[in-house]
C-alpha cells in the first residue's frame, strides 16, 4: 500500500508536470525523485504517469490516490493552522496565486490593513494568468470558473477593461495590446473590434500594457482598476467598458475553518472594495 511520503511525491510530479520542477518543489534532486515515482508504480504493478510532449500526466489508476493527498495535505494545514492560532510567534507560510496586476494595483496597497491576527504569517505571491487549479498555491484569484474538484468558488470581483489614452492624446496611427497568446480572449477581442486593426505594439504583460500607453501616448484596452492610479489617462470616446471579465477566488474544500485562510479571505475581499470604492471616486471625476 502507498504511503503518505510516496503520495507526496505523486502529488508535487502532477502539479508541475515536470521532474525537476517537481523534485526543486520537494528540495530533493531529480534521481531522487524518478526513483520515488518508479517505486510507487512498482507498489501499484503498473505506471502512476505517462509521459506527454509537454510533460509527466497521471495515469487514471492515481487519480483517487492524488484525490485522497491533496485533501490529506489540505486538512492537515488548516490543523496546523488551528493550532498556530494560538500560540505566538509561530510563523506560518501562506501561498496566493493571481494575475500580476491584481497583486500590484489590488492586494500589496492594502497590505498594511490586514488582521493583525496574520501578522505572523508569511505570504509569497505567484503570477497566475492563464493556468486554471490551484497548484502549489494555498489561494487563487483566477478569471476562469474552475468546472470540477472539490474547491471552495467566490465570485470575487467583475474586471471591467476600456479603451484609454494619454490625456489630450490624439490619433496616432495605431493602438497598443497584449501579446498573440491572448488573442483568443475577451480582453484582446474587444480591442480588435473597437479598432478594427491589428494592433502596431504587442507586450507581455498587462503591467507592460499600462506603462506603453503612459510613455507613447498610444490609446489600448486597460482594465479600469489599473487606470484609475494614473490621473493623466482618459478613455478615447466610444472606448467605455468594452470587456468584462468575474474574478473568482478559490480554494480548498478542507481548508474551511482554517483561521488563516478566512482572515485572508476577508483581507482579500476588503482590497478588492478599497480598489472598487478608489476606481469609482476616480471615474466619478474624470467625468465631472
Amino acid at each position: 500500500m502507498p504511503s503518505w511520503d510516496d503520495l507526496k511525491f505523486a502529488l508535487a510530479l502532477s502539479r508541475h508536470g515536470r521532474m525537476n520542477s517537481a523534485a526543486q518543489s520537494l528540495g530533493i534532486n531529480v534521481a531522487t525523485m524518478s526513483r520515488r515515482i518508479e517505486r510507487l508504480g512498482e507498489i501499484l504493478g503498473q505506471p502512476p504517469f505517462v509521459k506527454k510532449a509537454d510533460g509527466w500526466e497521471p495515469s487514471p489508476v492515481i487519480t483517487g490516490l492524488l484525490d485522497i493527498a491533496e485533501e490529506v495535505e489540505q486538512r492537515l494545514e488548516t490543523e496546523m493552522n488551528s493550532i498556530r492560532s494560538g500560540t505566538a510567534a509561530q510563523n506560518t507560510r501562506f501561498s496566493i496565486g493571481c494575475p500580476p496586476i491584481i497583486s500590484l494595483f489590488v492586494l500589496y496597497p492594502n497590505i498594511a490593513n490586514r488582521d493583525p491576527a496574520l501578522g505572523n504569517v508569511s505570504y509569497s505571491f505567484t503570477q497566475r494568468v492563464m493556468e486554471d487549479g490551484l497548484g502549489e498555491n494555498d489561494l487563487v484569484i483566477q478569471h476562469k470558473r474552475p468546472e470540477s474538484g472539490r474547491v471552495i468558488t467566490q465570485k470575487i470581483a467583475t474586471l471591467s477593461s476600456s479603451i484609454y489614452r494619454l490625456k489630450g492624446g490624439r490619433e496616432t496611427g495605431g493602438w497598443v495590446s497584449l501579446s498573440e497568446q491572448y488573442d483568443p480572449t475577451p480582453f484582446n477581442q474587444a480591442g480588435y473590434r473597437f479598432f478594427g486593426t491589428p494592433p502596431s505594439v504587442r507586450v507581455q504583460s498587462m503591467y507592460e500594457l499600462y506603462e506603453l500607453i503612459g510613455a507613447t501616448g498610444m490609446a489600448g484596452p486597460i482594465p479600469d482598476l489599473v487606470a484609475a492610479s494614473n490621473p493623466e489617462l482618459e478613455i478615447v470616446p466610444g472606448g467605455e467598458t468594452i470587456s468584462e471579465t468575474a474574478l473568482w477566488l478559490i480554494y480548498h474544500a478542507s481548508r474551511r475553518g482554517d483561521p488563516v485562510m478566512e482572515q485572508t479571505v476577508a483581507w482579500v475581499k476588503d482590497s478588492f472594495a478599497r480598489m472598487q470604492s478608489q476606481q469609482s471616486r476616480v471615474v466619478n471625476l474624470r467625468r465631472a
